[in-house]
């Protein structure tokens, strides 16, 4: 697993709190599944899972582009915490559908990953 080429995206102005966390498997999935205003109206931040901040930018057709990647020094802290709660967030869907016997959880779900490599592997790709 690239984690300079998967995109983690956060759906939350104040990008040190998780909003509605997105994976994707490059920088062109984010961007094909991303909308121009989201773009233009500063709705979250995008990074690479490896912690490099992603420039989004709308081209002349109204698609959203990268324009620029930079090394963060807490980027990948902050990618780490953004997974982190989508990973809460999914386990504690499954075991409330567990609960009422809808699913069986693994035994591995007892505890929420911690590396970056597993959060995104739980959390999943969108794209």
């Amino acid at each position: 697993m690239d984690l300079a080429e998967i995109v983690v995206v956060n759906e939350n102005r104040n990008e040190t709190t998780a909003g509605d966390v997105t994976v994707f498997r490059n920088a062109d999935a984010a961007c094909s599944w991303l909308e121009h205003w989201w773009v233009e109206d500063g709705e979250g931040s995008a990074f690479t899972a490896s912690g490099e901040r992603l420039t989004l930018g709308v081209d002349n057709r109204g698609r959203v582009i990268v324009t620029d990647r930079q090394a963060t020094p807490d980027g990948a802290r902050l990618v780490q915490n953004w997974l982190h709660a989508a990973a809460a967030a999914v386990l504690g869907a499954r075991r409330a559908k567990a609960a009422r016997g809808k699913i069986i959880l693994s035994p591995s779900e007892g505890r929420l990953a911690t590396s970056v490599e597993e959060l995104v592997t739980y959390v999943g790709f969108t794209a």
